[in-house]
């Protein structure tokens, strides 16, 4: 019969920090917003349920090693990315084991090939120092993988009530507008493509977005909560609903090349992934 020493202060640093690194990454890697708060708060309270979960003796080890965490990481990932569909928070929770299983590969690596390591493998500040290289090195690879996909135009199908236009769509990874009441991403259209639809510049769906430029220093732009979108990618579709568009005076391309800048929020799994399906996106509201 095995007994293991656990240092509890040791074990919930490791976990609470780790859980940092994976939740940020999984929120870079899907794009979803999740604010530092929520990250840290979600971090601490899993790290103290995995510490519960271990330092419980009748819990059986297979609940502790494997379901348990499992249990642990689907609620904390339900309440970080504000979901409750099931296929959504596996494939969430998924990312966050493939993230954990790569962590552990890299620190088993450098431990073992590593001489300087060898002898430190308990080492806490070891354990955190080659997490934050693993996150680097994660964060630093999900940020080119973006830029292959900046500036890409799309062809976008704007619905309005009973109608529809399709638009060329420039991805533009400068578009950091935000709705300031919902937070919900701003994309920018030009004012003909919505006349072409009846019903959408309503007061019930008016929004007033502040926005910074070059050569001046702040101004308000004109928006309205447009029904749905549907963004097609190479391979795959995928739809938003409730989407915000704010409404350009001007010609967005010189040559008419593309009649949108969509917000780079709005280009997830489309074209990078292939999507089996039409996915159904709703940016926050009833």
């Amino acid at each position: 019969m095995y007994v293991y020493e656990i240092n509890i202060d040791s074990l919930f640093l490791i976990s609470f920090v780790m859980n940092l690194y994976f939740y940020t990454l999984a929120a870079k890697t899907l794009r979803r917003t999740a604010t530092r708060i929520k990250v840290s708060c979600t971090s601490f309270a899993g790290a103290v349920l995995f510490c519960l979960l271990l330092l419980t003796p009748e819990i059986p080890a297979f609940i502790k090693r494997f379901i348990g965490p499992l249990a642990i990481n689907i609620i904390m990932t339900a309440v970080i990315f504000k979901t409750n569909q099931i296929k959504e928070i596996l494939r969430y929770t998924g990312y966050m084991f493939v993230y954990a299983f790569l962590f552990g590969g890299l620190m088993k690596y450098l431990f073992s090939s590593v001489s300087f390591l060898h002898s430190r493998q308990e080492s806490i500040w070891c354990i955190l120092g080659i997490g934050l290289l693993g996150y680097e090195a994660a964060s630093w690879r999900i940020a080119q993988v973006k830029k292959k996909k900046a500036n890409h135009i799309y062809a976008v199908k704007i619905l309005g009530y009973g109608d529809e236009v399709t638009v060329s769509a420039l991805s533009d990874t400068g578009n950091s507008l935000k709705e300031p009441v919902s937070g919900k991403p701003v994309s920018i259209i030009e004012e003909g493509v919505l006349e072409r639809l009846d019903g959408i510049r309503i007061p019930e769906k008016f929004k007033l977005i502040p926005y910074h430029s070059v050569g001046k220093e702040y101004g308000m732009l004109e928006g309205y909560e447009i029904p749905e979108i549907v963004v097609e990618g190479d391979k795959g579709n995928i739809r938003w609903q409730k989407v915000i568009v704010g409404i350009s005076k001007n010609k967005i391309s010189a040559n008419g090349k593309y009649q949108m800048i969509l917000h780079p929020d709005l280009c997830n799994e489309a074209p990078g992934e292939a999507v089996p399906h039409l996915l159904i996106r709703r940016l926050g509201g009833k």
